[in-house]
């Protein structure tokens, strides 16, 4: 009786941990859906897209070498306001507040691209930032949001889910 009383308590307490893990992973995806609604908005926005295309088909012909102050005001603006999008993105996913699941099937190929076209940039910033406290900091996120992408590719990313039925 004793075997039999000990042996429905355990089951017990698997089904209850079982069924708190379920829960919390429930919970975190709740979370997880308004941001990332937001962030992938915010990346489709006018503002951002005009950054993109400036960094594509821009940046490299201007002096880039002295980092942000090498660009002109308007295109210095959005070039910044790009790179905090992707060092914010990088924040979120780096200290575990969203998946880089959805990041890396949805924009990460588009993190890649803008951070080796920045990166020579990114690097001159940092040189110019040389007198403060860390300037190695400067877009720190972002890069490392660029080495998780790399770790999980998008096409990866996107083939790990269930629903996913394309190539």
């Amino acid at each position: 009786m004793a075997l039999a009383s000990l042996i429905i308590s355990i089951a017990a307490f698997v089904f209850a941990a079982g069924a708190t893990v379920l829960q919390l992973r429930t919970a975190r995806q709740a979370n997880d859906l308004p941001v990332l609604v937001e962030l992938f908005a915010e990346h489709r926005s006018p503002r951002l897209a005009e950054a993109r295309t400036f960094v594509f088909e821009k940046l490299h012909g201007h002096d880039i070498g002295q980092g942000l102050a090498g660009l002109p005001e308007h295109e210095r603006g959005l070039v910044r306001d790009l790179a905090w999008y992707y060092d914010n993105l990088g924040v979120l996913v780096t200290h575990g507040h969203i998946d880089v699941a959805p990041v890396s099937g949805y924009l990460g190929s588009a993190a890649q691209s803008v951070w080796k076209q920045m990166q020579p940039l990114v690097e001159a910033e940092r040189q110019a930032r040389s007198g403060s406290s860390d300037p190695s900091r400067w877009q720190a996120y972002f890069e490392n949001l660029v080495r998780l992408v790399d770790e999980a590719p998008p096409l990866d990313a996107r083939r790990r889910q269930r629903r996913w039925r394309l190539g």
